[in-house]
């Protein structure tokens, strides 16, 4: 898995590739424990180069938004592959999550929605 990110104004886009699963969650969650322990409070995370989340990635994620809920910030994922979204669906945590069809449509948002959101 291989992890990139990149600042437009005050949104993190954090860019993930491969696969989340047990083995390769742990940069995952260490990188956005990070950025919210900084408090950034609006973040993105493009799903578009992931096809395989397992059980631990959901957690982590999970972990992740209810964290940014604590601090008055936002999450939202972007560009789910058919088997990804398909996870979400049948997890219901496409209900719990702000899911985007693309970055700019997260942004879009993000920029005229002060935090908190979903």
């Amino acid at each position: 898995m291989e992890i990139a990110e990149k600042m437009i104004e005050e949104v993190l886009i954090i860019s993930v590739s491969g696969r989340i699963d047990t083995i390769t969650s742990k940069d995952l969650d260490g990188r956005l424990n990070e950025k919210i322990e900084g408090r950034i409070k609006k973040i993105i995370i493009n799903l578009a180069n992931v096809d395989y989340i397992s059980s631990v990635g959901l957690r982590i994620l999970l972990a992740a938004l209810k964290k940014q809920k604590h601090n008055q910030g936002s999450l939202s994922l972007v560009s789910l592959q058919p088997f990804v979204q398909n996870v979400f669906k049948i997890t219901g945590l496409n209900k719990v999550f702000q899911l985007f069809p693309t970055e700019d449509a997260a942004l879009q948002n993000m920029m005229h929605v002060d935090a908190p959101n979903r």
